[in-house]
């Protein structure tokens, strides 16, 4: 009993503390690079906030909860990625084609989302993609006047 009255628990305590914040900082850090290399894993360990847990989507559009799952990775994710999380997070199971339209239709309508390569991400990511829809949409613009005025005429 004499040894417990002498231990300094505030001083064990704030270096259990420090410990806890070294190794926090650390983990950040190694979530960042793998965000950056595109290797975000979907759920991260307990504390990570990346998580998803099987109401973190409940009552959102696809696009929305496509939109919240890319700023909770911070990484592009394919379409399949995508499919998986939105389950995973509590929307009901949607085919594949179905949500790639979706997502197809918010890149050329918003814009938020964006398609790079077969990956989606934020569009606020990268800041110099260009969006191909706003190229056809300008071509299928030019192309309508063109009969609008051959009907004219």
């Amino acid at each position: 009993m004499s040894n417990e009255q002498s231990v300094d628990w505030a001083q064990a305590l704030a270096e259990v503390e420090a410990d806890i914040a070294r190794l926090q900082a650390m983990a950040d850090m190694i979530r960042e690079r793998m965000a950056r290399s595109g290797q975000a894993p979907l759920s991260g360990g307990p504390g990570s906030g990346g998580g998803i847990r099987p109401d973190s989507f409940l009552k959102m559009s696809i696009p929305d909860a496509t939109k919240k799952l890319l700023e909770m990775t911070r990484a592009k994710q394919s379409t399949q990625d995508i499919l998986d999380a939105l389950v995973k997070g509590g929307l009901p199971p949607s085919k594949y084609n179905t949500v790639y339209s979706i997502l197809m239709r918010r890149e050329k309508n918003v814009g938020d989302i964006i398609n790079m390569k077969g990956d989606w991400a934020l569009a606020e990511w990268y800041p110099n993609h260009r969006p191909k829809a706003k190229k056809d949409a300008a071509a299928d613009e030019k192309g309508a006047k063109k009969d609008q005025e051959k009907a004219s005429a």
